[in-house]
């Protein structure tokens, strides 16, 4: 058995993005979780502890840049990278302002993914 890199919860409410993301991380070393609401993923965040997660901006209910201040204020240690379909100046600052590791527009190759939760990985072991 290999070691785990990283647990990821991966955060958006349409199924496709999900299972894409899935599709491009499983065969890496990680233990992944999604989640179709930010909600959903703070519950996910008071059961298990996460190294990363990887939210949507636009969602019904609870967005991203609410999930991300949310994140932020109860996980400090806990790495986000916001990824949407709206990506604008505001939004990428915004999100960089309120802590998001990363800001990624979509739609997204599968490269983009793995390079930005590599570095973010990268990022985690420095930190210990």
């Amino acid at each position: 058995m290999k070691d785990i890199l990283a647990r990821i919860l991966i955060v958006d409410d349409e199924d496709i993005v999900l299972k894409s993301c899935l599709r491009v991380l499983q065969k890496l070393d990680y233990e992944i979780d999604t989640a179709y609401s930010g909600q959903t993923a703070l519950d996910n965040l008071e059961k298990k502890k996460y190294d990363i997660v990887v939210t949507d901006l636009m969602m019904p209910g609870m967005d991203g840049m609410q999930l991300l201040e949310e994140i932020k204020k109860r996980y400090p240690d806990v790495i986000v990278i916001i990824f949407t379909g709206y990506a604008t100046v505001d939004t990428t600052r915004q999100a960089l302002k309120a802590g998001a590791f990363d800001y990624i527009p979509k739609p997204f190759t599968p490269d983009e993914l793995r390079n930005v939760i590599d570095n973010a990985v990268k990022s985690l072991k420095n930190k210990k």
